[in-house]
């Protein structure tokens, strides 16, 4: 198969995903699609709030064991883990900081947010970051 089809069949799979996947339900998942997420993307954002959940928790033990385990994810978007593990709260500008090296393109902090929050995707430090901006 030439490359032009591929890339059709691949646009007319993803319009079936979207006709499939109820964005009620899955509100992140059809963000992802909208806004062509990579796996490295998705795995990062869902990375660093699990990492600002254990912050916001004063979880210190559950960092440095989350260390060995986040390194690739962040490392394939060029995030350093020693730059998120920290020992204090995390604040909206540092998401936003996280979020513009993630995604090349123009993602809007608020609906990404909210979209992670709806799905239930770590919604308290969702909730938390929204409400601080």
């Amino acid at each position: 198969m030439d490359l032009e089809r591929e890339i059709e069949l691949l646009k007319y799979q993803n319009y079936l995903l979207k006709t499939i996947i109820d964005g009620d339900d899955h509100p992140f998942f059809m963000f992802a699609l909208d806004h062509n997420l990579r796996k490295e993307q998705v795995d990062a954002v869902v990375e660093i709030l699990g990492i600002f959940s254990n912050r916001l928790n004063g979880e210190e033990e559950s960092l440095e064991i989350k260390k060995t385990s986040t390194n690739e994810k962040l490392k394939a978007v060029g995030i350093s883990v020693e730059e998120v593990m920290k020992n204090e709260v995390p604040t909206r500008k540092e998401f936003d900081h996280y979020k513009e090296k993630i995604f090349s393109s123009d993602i809007e902090t608020k609906y990404l947010l909210m979209s992670l929050q709806r799905q239930h995707i770590q919604p308290t430090v969702c909730e938390f970051l929204l409400k601080n901006n």
